[in-house]
């Protein structure tokens, strides 16, 4: 079984040629790639955040192997629901499951095999074009962490990620997490959206996980991949890593299509 996309069409174009013309269109020529740890990028629909995941993924190197951590919109448990039913489907092809990596994380003991958060779950799908563009045979695990997941559990599961990824014997594996920042609405939507980001960016740029989910659940800060992020940056520390790096920033009031009565945050960040 493979999972078909639900937002095509929607949050981006649902004919092939036209999708890939849209990604290039957000994607700047780099000359020198790096090889980075971690990634934070946004999901929304490509008019509000494309710009931001195209000036992301630009930069890095996609490797062979990624893992894909996102949100769920819909369900508040398993923790961490592992998809474990074959290829995802976009109109860019079919992006192949890693079964080495879902098999080895299926052995985490906070890891559940279940499908059912992925299928009509937005976030990790809007992501997978920008991957496809820079590396058409990509293969990926996915897990979606619920809101059920609590600090502990994020840091252990990162922990367990870091490990299977060593055990794996693939040195070169990125860690995708898949969140928009602040959601805000009212007459100062904009401004707190302002404060808010900038608030938990500065935790990433840290490289605290902690210090990312003290900071949202304490300043009431409306990230809705908070919790993948913890976890994508615990695994990040576990496998070495120093830092977090603001490589574009923008809030849905800078699309044409924006309100400023109801505005969203995104941020692209990498971790290396």
């Amino acid at each position: 079984m493979s999972r078909k996309p639900v937002v095509q069409g929607q949050f981006y174009p649902g004919d092939a040629r036209q999708l890939r013309k849209t990604v290039g269109s957000f994607t700047p020529q780099v000359e020198e790639k790096e090889r980075v740890l971690g990634l934070l990028c946004p999901h929304a629909g490509y008019a509000f955040s494309g710009p931001v995941a195209g000036k992301t993924f630009a930069g890095v190197v996609v490797p062979d192997s990624v893992v894909l951590l996102n949100p769920s919109h819909a369900y508040d448990r398993p923790a961490f629901a592992l998809w474990t039913g074959g290829s995802w489907e976009t109109p860019l092809g079919e992006v192949a499951l890693h079964e080495g990596l879902t098999a080895g994380l299926a052995e985490l003991p906070m890891t559940a095999a279940d499908d059912r958060p992925h299928l009509p779950e937005h976030s990790g799908e809007v992501v997978l074009p920008f991957i496809q563009y820079h590396n058409p045979g990509v293969r990926m695990a996915f897990v979606c962490v619920t809101a059920s997941a609590g600090m502990g559990e994020l840091q252990e599961f990162g922990a367990g990620l870091a490990r299977v990824l060593e055990s794996s014997g693939e040195q070169d594996v990125l860690i995708v997490a898949s969140s928009d920042m602040s959601h805000e609405s009212g007459s100062r939507a904009l401004e707190i959206v302002n404060r808010n980001d900038l608030l938990a960016i500065a935790q990433m740029e840290q490289l605290s996980p902690d210090g990312l989910y003290r900071t949202c659940r304490q300043e009431g800060i409306t990230m809705c991949g908070v919790l993948p992020a913890v976890a994508m940056m615990a695994a990040v520390i576990a496998r070495g890593g120093k830092e977090g790096v603001l490589v574009s920033r923008a809030t849905s009031a800078d699309s044409p299509l924006g309100s400023g009565s109801y505005v969203v945050g995104y941020a692209g960040m990498v971790f290396k």
